[in-house]
């Protein structure tokens, strides 16, 4: 088809109604265009192009897209950030919304509650250089949100082997913004936050 050309590679359904405005039953187009795979369903109403359009899509757009308003974290934003020496599949996001889990023909992506006040503080637009741009943590703000998930941490000792476990580069460490970290743990207020603040300051800083 060729006005899926113009398309961006991921798309709603409100622009691809529009796209099919001059067919009489839109809806039997679209179940035609996702049974020869000229379309791919992510989700209800959420849609990227298929292979033979040469228009791959952003996995990190799609996470915003899925569920909203959402941003990269943990470790697929520590991955992105080059803070650790693993490759991620699953792509991880933090929301203001109950958590959710989305298993979709492109990959998994999971969502994890933030508390309102910590949500917004040290999350950065990041420009994918075609136009697109995707909401992800800084540095400091994935080390955070994933350490705000060890509720089992409670002591100095098990926050330094948590990091040790992380294997958290050291250079990208000692290059982290400390008052970005206190706005973080102010908005956080959890222990475990307190804690790694701690261990950073001792060890890293």
């Amino acid at each position: 088809m060729k006005s899926l050309i113009q398309f961006p590679a991921e798309f709603d359904y409100n622009l691809l109604l529009h796209a099919l405005r001059d067919y009489k039953k839109p809806r039997d187009k679209i179940r035609g265009l996702l049974r020869d795979k000229d379309i791919v369903r992510i989700k209800k109403g959420l849609y990227v192009l298929g292979n033979e359009y040469n228009k791959p899509y952003n996995k990190f757009v799609l996470a915003n897209l899925i569920y909203g308003p959402s941003y990269i974290t943990a470790q697929t934003a520590m991955a992105f950030w080059n803070m650790i020496p693993e490759r991620v599949e699953l792509t991880i996001s933090m929301t203001m919304k109950r958590k959710k889990q989305f298993e979709t023909p492109v990959g998994d992506f999971s969502y994890l509650y933030c508390p309102k006040k910590a949500f917004n503080i040290g999350v950065q637009l990041e420009d994918t250089g075609d136009q697109k741009s995707f909401l992800i943590a800084s540095p400091e703000k994935a080390v955070c949100d994933m350490t705000a998930m060890q509720t089992h941490i409670s002591t100095k000792r098990e926050m330094k082997e948590f990091l040790e476990l992380m294997r958290l580069d050291g250079s990208v460490s000692k290059n982290f913004d400390l008052s970005l970290l206190e706005e973080i743990k102010n908005g956080y207020r959890r222990q475990s936050i307190k804690l790694l603040l701690n261990c950073l300051k001792e060890d890293y800083v």
